[in-house]
């Protein structure tokens, strides 16, 4: 049985036995345009209801957060910003009660394995290469959102597994 098919069972498991909840709400940070319309349109691609926030650095996802509007079941967090880089927003994120069980993947073009361990290392859940393309983003974020929030560092770990996706965990 494929990863896919060994995911989408899991999903009904969740389904039939009440405690499913779906991953509805993301928040990305990233300065690159192209990257976040990809990110988007993904989304929407899976479901349109899922609702997606983006800043382009972290100096502009702290105050949106500090609003207590957005309530991100997920933050998506590239290295690479000006302002304030991934690494200075995941160690606020982690040092502040309101946001340190948000999970968090540290996402960029990067692919060092010392990225991966300081991800892990200042409280991400971990660390996912960017995708050559937008089919390949698309699958991942459709199995994000289809994983309960209490399973979603096991599904993680059988994405890294797999090898489908570049991820550390």
């Amino acid at each position: 049985m494929g990863l896919i098919a060994t995911l989408e069972s899991k999903i009904f498991d969740y389904l039939n036995s009440g405690i499913f909840i779906m991953i509805l709400r993301f928040f990305l940070a990233d300065d690159d345009q192209d990257d976040t319309d990809l990110f988007r349109e993904a989304l929407l691609d899976i479901d349109p209801s899922i609702e997606f926030n983006f800043a382009s650095s972290g100096k502009e996802l702290v105050p949106k957060l500090r609003m207590g509007k957005l309530e991100p079941q997920i933050i998506f967090l590239d290295i690479n910003m000006p302002g304030m880089n991934g690494w200075e927003c995941l160690e606020l994120l982690k040092s502040k009660n309101e946001w340190k069980d948000i999970p968090v993947i540290m996402y960029s073009t990067s692919s060092s394995g010392m990225e991966g361990k300081k991800a892990l290392n200042l409280g991400a859940l971990c660390f996912y290469e960017k995708p050559p393309n937008y089919l390949r983003l698309r699958d991942f974020l459709k199995i994000i959102a289809a994983s309960s929030i209490d399973d979603l560092k096991g599904t993680l770990k059988e994405i890294e597994q797999a090898r489908i996706h570049r991820l550390y965990i």
